[in-house]
């Protein structure tokens, strides 16, 4: 596999520079010239000269993303001067491939197509591709590009490549983003990338990750098609900080994989589609947790009483599901408990000795209330819909809790496990999830033990009331934290470096704020 910096420019001479520096990086250097038109046979020649890596060039007009306005000859013109020149490659679209013939060795053809839509079927794409193959020379590359309208227009893409030989494909768009990252994986010989964020240049097309991005994505011993495949699932996804923390610690383990993002519409059809081989295993979050309980027949105990599954891992009976969240919430409220008990705290010694509130009635509610019920706890459930509280704390032996109750409410841990105060890049999501707004800092009994499960921030309002009552409060990265740890060890047999992984979810978490507050990550 072979990665390829894609560059335009408005000058040759700002191209040429920006040649020379993406070849630091990259395996070959591609040359747009849709917005110069043709630099001159000698400038041309100079660059493929004083290039240190293979050069391709192209001059693409609006049917493959691209710009030039001039005419077939003119660009027919300046791709063979490129390939007397001393490039490496021309990539010349297939309607005009006849028309620009062969071209001199050691230069080769990249015969490319780009859709404005992706086929709906393997025969689709087929047809697509024999249309290709009709006007090929000996020795030419053939190129297939269509254009992602959803994530299952990304998948489809990649189970065709997966039976194709040397072909160049992925899709195009945001949607189809993930493809460029798992193309070389399915057989694509090149990856396209942006150029990295200090060249000043922007991508040459929509979806491109910059280089920079792309090397920290590759796992230590480069990407191959024995590279396994895991990812997380949701919608919206691009909140998730799992492809940053879980990817990390892949590399830090020097494991051969790769993590991505999957944002489908719907569950069904996406996890019908990724079954290839390669996928090892994926996080699934909001709102396809139940989904996932329902698409597979072997799941854990947590999984089969919450009705969620969060985790789903691949052997060689098929897909199993697991639900992390248990676990991660049962280790966290233990771990809090022996640190309120180190600072001189009273109360009870262990959770089964508790009088437990979880605030909430979803899925991330189900986890927590079961994590305490599971070793004895105590548990009464409140939520803004007092009939979903009475129905969830039935179908787990707890109580429900009127909302108006909880100050008169004696407890001694509370779990609030709803969407309430995440920040999302600046906004609040105060009007999503329940229980509606956090508990005023009076309904706090100090000497409390008090876990948020919103991690974004770190030091939520609730976080804060807690402290200053005398609670332990303990943030919600404590619990993302566990269950990472808990689904590294699901998806590879191992613990992820403990150290490792919070500190980059630190970092991304701090990315994130500065995004928040109108910085640059």
């Amino acid at each position: 596999m072979a990665t390829v910096v894609s560059l335009i420019a408005d000058r040759f001479e700002e191209l040429a520079r920006a040649a020379l520096d993406g070849a630091k990086l990259a395996d070959l250097v591609e040359v747009r010239l849709d917005r110069i038109g043709h630099p001159g046979r000698d400038a041309l020649a100079r660059l493929a000269r004083e290039l240190p890596k293979p050069l391709i060039v192209s001059c693409h007009g609006a049917e493959a993303y691209g710009s030039f306005a001039g005419s077939l000859d003119e660009r027919l013109s300046i791709l063979r001067d490129a390939a007397e020149a001393g490039a490496r490659f021309v990539d010349i679209d297939w309607r005009n491939s006849l028309e620009l013939g062969e071209v001199p060795a050691p230069c080769h053809r990249i015969v490319s197509r780009h859709e404005r839509e992706t086929p709906d079927s393997h025969a689709g794409f087929d047809a697509l591709h024999a249309e290709i193959e009709a006007v090929l020379s000996e020795g030419d590359l053939t190129k297939l590009v269509t254009e992602a309208g959803s994530c299952d227009d990304g998948m489809r893409m990649l189970n065709w490549l997966r039976t194709t030989k040397g072909v160049i494909a992925f899709s195009s768009g945001e949607a189809g983003r993930f493809t460029r990252r798992l193309a070389p994986i399915f057989g694509s010989p090149f990856t396209y990338c942006a150029p990295a964020a200090r060249s000043g240049l922007g991508p040459t097309a929509p979806g491109q990750i910059p280089i920079d991005e792309w090397l920290g994505f590759v796992p230590p011993g480069g990407i191959s098609q024995e590279t396994a495949i895991f990812g997380v699932v949701g919608n919206p996804i691009g909140h998730s900080l799992s492809p940053r923390v879980q990817g990390m610690a892949l590399k830090g383990a020097r494991l051969d994989a790769v993590f991505v993002a999957f944002e489908p519409r719907e569950f069904a059809p996406f996890f019908a589609l990724a079954q290839d081989e390669n996928l090892r295993g994926l996080a699934v979050t909001a709102p396809f947790k139940e989904d996932a309980f329902a698409a597979v027949e072997r799941r854990d105990e947590a999984a089969e009483r919450t009705g969620a599954v969060n985790t789903l891992v691949r052997d060689e009976h098929g897909w199993r599901g697991a639900n992390t969240d248990v676990p991660a919430v049962r280790e966290t409220l233990a771990e809090g408990l022996s640190i309120h008990a180190a600072r001189g705290g009273t109360g009870p010694s262990a959770l089964a000795e508790t009088r437990a509130l979880v605030l909430g009635t979803g899925g991330a509610a189900r986890a927590a209330i079961h994590a305490l019920r599971s070793v004895g706890a105590d548990v009464s459930v409140a939520g803004r819909s007092a009939e979903k509280a009475r129905h969830l704390a039935e179908s787990f032996g707890a109580r429900a809790l009127p909302w108006d109750a909880i100050p008169e409410t004696r407890w001694d841990v509370l779990v609030h496990a709803t969407p309430v105060g995440t920040l999302d890049l600046g906004a609040e999501t105060g009007a999503a999830g329940d229980p509606g707004p956090v508990i005023p800092e009076a309904w706090i009994p100090p000497g409390a033990l008090v876990l948020d499960a919103v991690y974004r921030p770190i030091r939520t309002e609730l976080l804060l009331a807690a402290h200053r009552r005398g609670a332990t409060p303990i943030p919600g990265a404590e619990w993302f934290l566990r269950q990472a740890t808990v689904q590294f060890r699901l998806f590879c047999g191992t613990d992820p470096d403990a150290e490792l992984l919070r500190k980059t979810f630190e970092h991304a978490h701090e990315d994130d704020m500065r995004l928040a507050a109108g910085g640059c990550p």
